[in-house]
């Protein structure tokens, strides 16, 4: 164990990280369920309402990225690893920049057609931003280790349930699909909105990593 390890034992850490995180957890789950509400929305029009929130989410969530950054910068002392800070700050915000990016498409490819399979998608991705919350603020008292453990591993599953979603959802596209602009335009939001959910799933990872090291 080295001088460096040794100090951060003994020395008071700073605790506003935790504070940060938690704000950037919610601000995941307010993005979800304002995505949840774009895709069920009844009408294309209805859909662009919520863009727009969707918008103003993922400025906000920039903003919150920007700040733990500019805190870790002046930062001596931290609760865990300054690159898993960096990690953890950098895949939350890209899973509300990644709805975001959906949302957009859906608006500049004028669908019109939201299929079951995405509205399930959807669905369990929010059940995802869910447990992040849920894992995230269990960082601060990081020795309870099953609570984040297991919220993981739901997340874990999210993406699993996403997958055979996504791949049930191809097979019946290139099934029944007869127009190919749509079938091109479907199969993109499709692919996209499964990269959300590997995203959620890169939460996890991560935040294991930090269990694995501090718990």
């Amino acid at each position: 164990m080295n001088f460096t390890t040794v100090l951060k034992y003994f020395t008071p850490k700073e605790k506003k990280f935790y504070e940060m995180f938690d704000r950037s957890a919610s601000n995941i789950v307010e993005a979800s369920v304002a995505f949840n509400n774009l895709i069920n929305a009844a009408t294309f029009d209805d859909r662009k309402l919520v863009g727009a929130t969707i918008k103003a989410l993922e400025k906000k969530g920039d903003d919150l990225t920007y700040s733990i950054f500019e805190e870790l910068h002046k930062t001596f002392i931290t609760p865990f690893d300054r690159e898993d800070i960096h990690e953890l700050a950098s895949t939350m915000d890209d899973v509300v920049d990644l709805m975001y990016s959906v949302s957009g498409k859906i608006e500049y490819y004028h669908c019109t057609t939201i299929s079951s399979y995405m509205k399930n998608m959807v669905a369990q991705i929010h059940e995802g931003c869910l447990q992040i919350q849920i894992a995230v603020a269990g960082l601060e008292k990081i020795t309870k280790e099953n609570q984040i453990l297991k919220a993981c591993k739901e997340l874990n599953k999210v993406e699993s349930r996403v997958d055979v979603i996504f791949h049930e959802a191809i097979s019946d596209l290139f099934e029944n699909e007869k127009d190919p602009i749509e079938l091109i335009k479907q199969k993109e939001i499709l692919q996209n909105i499964e990269k959300i959910a590997n995203k959620v799933e890169d939460i996890s990872d991560v935040v294991k990593t930090i269990v694995v090291k501090y718990a």
